[in-house]
């Protein structure tokens, strides 16, 4: 059995009554118990809301299915194609420039469609964990923001960087030059980090002499942001990163693997954890 497979039946275990537990593991071997000790609770009953694979797909940002597409022939591109939804298979048709209207599969033919994407895009995954399968783990709730959502709590991050920075410019212009690239949601988030002690810093962004490219800052914060998110993140279950790396598109996954590293120092990884924590309800509260 695959790991989302010992996942149900501990789960199916869990619910039965003492003796017929009991007597159902009576007919384990000893290394299939064991590995059945080894498997973790989902944070979830995961047979109250299962996702279809069609919904799989949908979860995933389309940058992912270009290597998958790249072999086929363009009419099989376009059978591909019509089993996504409208907005990810507009956005690989201009990929691959693509101007033939998308044909109608059967239902069977979608079916299948979906199952042989599905099946590619967690085919080199060992152990693969569908979503409602994951173990518990403190950054779950990452899963519940969209692509756009989670750009924005990354960028949130950034500023923990930024607010420690400005105890370090001296010059009342540069810090009016950098205040003007953020929104104003930001700049209130900023001046509510300003009001107390930055507990974490990692080295100088060295604004001082920052000469007033918005998008280099831009870039620079959304770095910062990921070097927050993938030290907090470290250590998760593989199926969580791969999860969270899919809803994001190929380019920000690289950054984020980037920052996937050990800051040794469990308080501070708690910390860092603390901060993404806090900033999914306000990420989702502004999406509202």
């Amino acid at each position: 059995m695959n790991t989302a497979s010992w996942i149900a039946f501990r789960d199916l275990l869990e619910r039965c009554e003492r003796d017929k537990k009991a007597a159902l593991m009576h007919y384990l071997s000893r290394e299939e118990q064991e590995k059945l000790g080894e498997v973790s609770s989902p944070e979830q009953n995961p047979f109250v809301s299962c996702l279809s694979t069609e919904q799989r797909i949908a979860n995933v940002h389309w940058s992912w299915l270009i290597p998958f597409l790249e072999p086929f022939a363009e009419k099989d591109k376009l059978l591909i194609l019509s089993a996504l939804d409208k907005v990810p298979a507009e956005k690989l048709r201009k990929q691959f420039k693509i101007s033939k209207p998308l044909p109608s599969p059967s239902s069977h033919g979608l079916s299948y469609l979906h199952s042989a994407i599905y099946h590619w895009l967690i085919s080199d995954q060992k152990g693969f964990i569908p979503l409602e399968f994951l173990p518990q783990h403190p950054l779950n709730g990452l899963l519940t923001l969209s692509k756009s959502e989670l750009q924005i709590l990354i960028n949130y991050l950034g500023l923990h960087d930024l607010a420690v920075e400005f105890k370090h410019i001296i010059k009342a212009e540069q810090i009016k030059k950098i205040q003007k690239v953020l929104t104003t949601v930001q700049q209130d988030f900023l001046k509510s980090l300003l009001k107390g002690k930055e507990p974490l810093s990692f080295t100088r962004l060295n604004l001082d002499s920052w000469n007033g490219d918005e998008e280099k800052l831009r870039s620079i914060l959304h770095y910062r942001g990921f070097n927050r998110l993938g030290k907090a993140l470290f250590g998760c279950h593989p199926s969580l990163l791969w999860h969270i790396c899919h809803t994001l598109d190929t380019g920000r996954t690289k950054i984020l693997k980037k920052f996937f590293t050990d800051i040794n120092n469990m308080k501070i990884q708690e910390l860092l954890v603390k901060q993404v924590l806090e900033l999914i309800p306000m990420v989702q509260k502004k999406n509202e």
